[in-house]
């Protein structure tokens, strides 16, 4: 017995040491990693490393450094001449860091490398700015080796581990072997090449070839930027800007302006942004082309408007749009957990978590109108190791965008300060893999002590992660939203982008209904939830009610049976939806005749009457 609890003390302490050793000591001192234990993994040859990051995003910037900081031998791939990566070519000059709420208080959730970035750049910035600040950054790693230039060709795996992948580079084809490999690019090559399942844009919600639009931010020259600095003590110029915008008409079909804004850049130029184009389909390298041509049309357009009617602007010219177009959203590939637009609702506090996010989750990608169509805004929710991990291997990360999230709560969990503190965590995943001689996947079997311990471990690499217990209150009564009767109708409307809560969650819950929404939901509902049930004979049998007056319980009766092709008496539709036992009774009893009917009550009838179309 006393040689047994021997044997387990020396393994307790020898873990104790390695973690240590190699997983804290050179986060502090950036040292490389020395092999005192005699391990044959650690002895690599020319072209081997701990962790090989494929894309030079931000995010994938961000692993690579996270990586090689903890003292391994670490290599990042990419095919540019540069590591200005759509931060550059997209023109993307303002960043906007995630502040989230934790017990009343604001807290910043952006720290470590994402602050390393863009932490000295007070407003704005200008694209040589930032190549630089990365540039600076990657240099000082000892322990990470950058090639340009260089195409991913092919993979090596076998069952759920990459071995190694083919590149080619300017030195040509080059074989690299690596124990984990982090998939940093925006379509996920390396992911395909793997094989991972992916569905693309909103086809998770029933809207094939339907994308988040494509922003166009643009410079403009000649503008007294002197003068926009000074009226800034006696006027709210930037309020002035946007005043004027809401007055532009949009020439393009396709184009909208949401949140303008501009980024001043030198004495007479600013970067103004804002401009989009919905409904391309960025797998058409013509249509990406043709939404191009259409967004420099407008922002000409719009700088001749702002020329006439700000003052400051009366000299100004367009100069030059972006290299390339901003694309948020692409494929979204299969993890080992998905992201849900409710978990964020919900400001859900995984065990695994690996970043904390506050984004609103934007639906905006349905409207073509300049208006925000925010679904909801959480306090703070974490992202789950289990979205980066692809459900086909085990030794592959993933970030961006492109992680298992679903497609509208990627417009949370995928924008960019989000990306990049993911992209940390998941160079640090790595590292700690390595350090434990196991997998990124074999952490989700971890025990929650295993757990908490290597959250400790990112918390100590700079990663902000605590602790957290928030939720949504609805704004009338403080009440918390999941505990409202109708959350689980508001959390599938919300999953498919069918509700707007906006900024402040106000889902109207105790509003009065009129006829049109409850139709409009149920149409929209039905293309989106079951579209093979939406037929003309559906609309024109809801047409005559079609209205905007109030919703009674007797109306909302007559819709529901309507819609169901169930046959009712006139006057007597109340009567047979109860006596029919179609929708659940305890929702059918919230109607009352000739009283009308809150917002709470239409998100139940109209789940509730696709649900019974559905079977």
């Amino acid at each position: 017995m006393k040689n047994e609890r021997l044997i387990k003390n020396v393994i307790v302490i020898a873990l104790i040491f390695i973690t240590l050793w190699f997983g804290i000591r050179p986060i502090l001192t950036r040292e490389p990693i020395k092999n005192p234990l005699g391990r044959k993994d650690l002895d690599m040859d020319e072209n081997e490393y701990a962790t090989i990051v494929i894309g030079s995003e931000p995010e994938g910037i961000a692993s690579a450094l996270a990586s090689a900081r903890t003292g391994l031998k670490t290599l990042l791939i990419t095919e540019d001449d540069d590591l200005g990566s759509y931060i550059t070519s997209s023109m993307i000059s303002k960043m906007n860091p995630q502040r989230g709420t934790i017990a009343n208080k604001k807290v910043s959730l952006n720290q470590g490398i994402y602050h390393q970035i863009f932490g000295n750049f007070e407003v704005g910035f200008s694209a040589e700015e930032y190549k630089n600040q990365v540039n600076k950054l990657a240099e000082k790693e000892k322990n990470l080796e950058v090639i340009y230039n260089s195409q991913l060709m092919s993979v090596d795996y076998e069952d759920s581990i990459l071995k190694g992948i083919l590149v080619n580079s300017p030195d040509g084809e080059k074989y690299f072997k690596a124990r984990t490999f982090i998939d940093a690019t925006i379509e996920g090559k390396l992911l395909e090449l793997c094989g991972t399942p992916y569905f693309k844009g909103s086809e998770d919600i029933g809207l094939k070839g339907v994308y988040s639009p494509l922003h166009f931010n643009f410079r403009v020259s000649g503008v007294d930027t002197q003068a926009l600095k000074k009226s800034k003590k006696t006027t709210n110029f930037f309020d002035e800007f946007q005043l004027a915008l809401l007055t532009y008409e949009k020439t393009g079909k396709r184009t909208k302006i949401l949140s303008p804004s501009f980024i001043i850049m030198n004495d007479n130029e600013l970067i103004i942004t804002g401009l989009q184009v919905i409904g391309v389909d960025v797998e058409d390298e013509n249509d990406i082309a043709s939404a191009y041509d259409e967004a420099e049309e407008e922002a000409i357009m719009l700088t001749a408007f702002l020329k006439t009617v700000v003052t400051a602007f009366k000299d100004c010219s367009y100069k030059s749009g972006p290299e390339s177009l901003f694309i948020p959203e692409y494929r979204h590939f299969e993890g080992r957990y998905r992201l849900t637009v409710s978990d964020i609702l919900e400001n859900r506090n995984f065990r695994d978590k690996i970043a904390l996010s506050s984004e609103s989750v934007d639906a905006g990608k349905f409207v073509d109108k300049n208006i925000e169509y925010i679904v909801g805004k959480p306090k703070v929710y974490s992202i789950p190791l289990g979205s980066i991990i692809p459900s086909n291997l085990d030794n592959v990360l993933m970030t961006g965008s492109k992680a298992s999230y679903a497609s509208l709560a990627s417009t949370s969990a995928g924008c960019i300060s989000t990306r990049i503190t993911v992209g940390e965590s998941a160079g640090l995943v790595a590292a700690y893999s390595f350090i434990n001689d196991i997998t990124p996947a074999d952490i989700l079997d971890f025990s929650d002590k295993d757990i908490n311990e290597m959250v400790r471990y990112l918390k100590r690499g700079g990663i902000y992660l605590e602790d957290f217990s928030e939720y949504i209150l609805i704004p009338e009564t403080k009440e918390k939203l999941i505990e409202h009767w109708s959350y689980p109708y508001i959390k599938i409307l919300a999953e498919y982008g069918l509700i707007a809560g906006g900024e402040n969650n106000d889902f109207k819950l105790d509003y009065s209904a009129s006829q049109e929404v409850l139709i409009v939901l149920i149409k929209n509902a039905l293309i989106k939830m079951a579209p093979e049930y939406y037929t003309l004979n559906l609309s024109r049998a809801l047409a005559p009610y079609e209205e905007k007056v109030m919703l009674t319980g007797e109306a909302a009766a007559s819709i529901v049976l309507k819609s169901l092709s169930v046959e009712f008496k006139e006057g007597e539709a109340l009567k047979t939806l109860t006596e029919s036992n179609i929708l659940p009774k305890d929702l059918v009893s919230r109607l009352k005749g000739d009283v009308e009917i809150t917002m709470d009550v239409v998100y139940g009838l109209a789940i509730e009457t696709v649900n019974y179309m559905k079977g």
